[in-house]
């Protein structure tokens, strides 16, 4: 997984080395009769992450603050439409939980690589909302750290998110405020509430 990431993370970092020097306006592209562009896009922000977890055959709902980065590649299609890879890194959550008089510090992690597709809502200039679906893969690891022991999980599970958000373009670039919900399939549920800000980069 760390291969996977680092490697993600090199063409992001090395993708606009391959525009060629063109201007902005140059560089819509025709592929298959569809005009497109490429971009890459940086985003931070926060989550309110709740994950359902089962202990000693008790069930509780673990509330955690966190923060998340979020790197992607994409394409723009038509100025209407955008299709992306996108890597997600939320910060390490931990909580202490009560399972049936059982007290447990509930700790977890979590990487997504998610598959979005965006589009934009009627055509504005200066602010331009949109709508997003993604799905993709999760990464997470759970561990319950009990007085007993520590019962610990990996897991790779499915993810998928619905985004809202309002994209302001200045020139080259776009700014993005988005919120988005995040459910992934691990454990009784995770669900991730998050707000974030992110930069989007057309080369």
């Amino acid at each position: 997984m760390k291969k996977l990431i680092a490697t993600s993370l090199a063409v992001l970092i090395a993708a606009p080395a391959f525009a060629g020097g063109q201007s902005y306006q140059q560089q819509t592209t025709s592929f298959l009769g569809w005009d497109i562009l490429p971009y890459v896009a940086l985003r931070g922000g926060a989550t309110y992450g709740n994950l359902n977890y089962s202990l000693n055959k008790h069930k509780e709902d673990v509330s955690q603050n966190l923060y998340q980065l979020r790197t992607a590649l994409g394409l723009t299609i038509y100025d209407t439409a955008r299709v992306e890879i996108e890597g997600s890194f939320f910060t390490k959550g931990s909580k202490k939980a009560t399972f049936d008089g059982l007290d447990a510090d509930i700790i977890s992690k979590n990487i997504e690589l998610m598959a979005n597709t965006y589009m934009n809502i009627g055509h504005f200039k200066c602010i331009q909302p949109f709508v997003g679906v993604g799905a993709g893969m999760a990464f997470v690891e759970t561990e319950a750290r009990v007085a007993g022991g520590t019962h610990s999980k990996d897991n790779t599970r499915f993810s998928g998110m619905g985004t809202l958000g309002l994209a302001m373009p200045f020139g080259q670039f776009e700014v993005d405020i988005a919120a988005r919900y995040n459910y992934v399939d691990v454990a009784s549920g995770l669900h991730n509430f998050s707000g974030d800000i992110g930069v989007r980069y057309m080369f």
